[in-house]
């Protein structure tokens, strides 16, 4: 049985990572299809993805005796029902069971497989000859394009019912979780280290994501930054976004800056060579710290201080308390860095606390409004649009007499 698996690519391969099997012969277009996410500037973390995603495609697919060259879409569809079935590798419930995929894992898979034979496709039916010359891409084709319609009444399936492709997960809408005000400053008071007080305290007042310092990848986030993104001055930080393409500065709180002191005071080696910002210990040698690291204390803290807690926590946390004091989703854009401002809408808004309890409130007040003009008199209710007292419509009264000509109580017409 042939293992595929990821390689890291060589000068003038032209991507940074290839499918290849265990003598170095890489499956298929692999390639030249992870080439030309690269040139289309995808970053390396994407192209790592489709990578491991093709690898762990081919590998399945030799397993079951099929042909690269002859994939078919009940042969894609069987993939990923089974790998629909698999579990998150290192990934366990409470109760110690392995925990299953979950449906943007599914369809981030199958997003891999039709951005692959979508290029395969394009290929070969640009050279006019191979064996994807002119095929439905079994990834991502809709078989019920193509068929023959009756044109009668209940005999064809509504298209508008048909989704793009058959094998796509519905994604549940989850509300994001937050952490409360005195859980954060637990992680912060029971973190051993300088270094870890002030990433806590950043992840929490800056709403950065944790990233990581990866050459390769790129690094980014709050691990990827260096000694020069720290501006005193202005008391800002710069990271760099998701993807290492844009930075982004944000101002952070006055709480964090002593904090920061005495890390690169007590513990930040003076090194000359190193210009990342944290620094790993013990096991690190002195090295950058990257993500795995960082996450092993960040779990060791939390069971410490009994919280449950991973690093995104502390980004949904602030970005729901910026629009729970603010009401303002373009600010909260411009926090967390998002690219579009429907990003930001469609991850917080739906929970903007602040916002429904208002909107609870004013219904309130109009039923309660409400019930208060029908118990006034018969024609006093529906005579005057607001709950006026009595006599403020004795006033009124009197005003429509007069101002139709009509003599009132004890007086004389003019």
């Amino acid at each position: 049985m042939t293992i595929y698996s990821v390689h890291r690519g060589t000068e003038g391969v032209g991507t940074a990572f290839r499918v290849c099997d265990a003598r170095g012969v890489s499956v298929g277009s692999c390639d030249q299809f992870l080439t030309e996410l690269s040139q289309r500037d995808c970053s390396a973390y994407t192209q790592r993805a489709y990578a491991i995603g093709l690898a762990h495609f081919f590998n399945w697919l030799d397993h079951t005796g099929g042909d690269p060259d002859r994939v078919t879409r009940q042969i894609v569809g069987s993939y990923i029902s089974e790998f629909a079935r698999g579990s998150r590798q290192g990934a366990i419930t409470s109760d110690g069971a392995p925990k299953a995929r979950q449906p943007r894992t599914i369809n981030h898979r199958i997003s891999v497989l039709s951005s692959y034979f979508d290029y395969c496709i394009r290929c070969d039916t640009e050279d006019g000859r191979g064996p994807w010359n002119g095929r439905v891409n079994p990834a991502s084709g809709n078989p019920l394009a193509d068929a023959p319609r009756h044109g009668m009444i209940g005999r064809d399936l509504p298209q508008h019912r048909s989704h793009r492709d058959g094998f796509r997960r519905r994604v549940q809408r989850v509300v994001p979780q937050r952490l409360d005000p005195s859980e954060i400053q637990r992680l912060i008071e029971t973190a051993s280290s300088w270094r870890d007080k002030a990433i806590l305290t950043l992840l929490s007042r800056a709403g950065q994501r944790i990233g990581d310092w990866r050459a390769l990848a790129g690094r980014h986030g709050v691990l990827g930054m260096t000694l020069d993104d720290v501006d005193r001055k202005r008391r800002t930080i710069t990271v760099r976004l998701k993807g290492a393409r844009d930075e982004h500065r944000v101002p952070v709180t006055d709480d964090f800056w002593p904090l920061l002191d005495k890390y690169l005071d007590a513990e930040r080696p003076a090194s000359q060579d190193i210009n990342a910002l944290w620094i790993a210990a013990r096991k690190g040698h002195g090295k950058p710290l990257g993500y795995a690291t960082f996450e092993s204390s960040l779990r060791y803290i939390a069971r410490k201080a009994g919280v449950a807690v991973h690093p995104h926590l502390f980004r949904h946390t602030l970005a729901q308390g910026v629009l729970d004091t603010t009401g303002n989703i373009k600010v909260a854009q411009e926090i967390l860095g998002h690219a579009h401002l429907s990003t930001t809408a469609d991850l917080y808004m739906r929970v903007d606390q602040h916002a429904m309890v208002s909107a609870l409130a004013a219904a309130k007040m109009s039923a309660d409004r409400s019930t208060a003009q029908q118990t006034l008199p018969p024609g006093k209710a529906t005579q005057y649009a607001f709950d006026y007292d009595d006599q403020t419509i004795a006033e009124l009264e009197r005003a429509i007499e007069q101002a139709s000509g009509l003599t009132p109580a004890g007086g004389e017409s003019r």
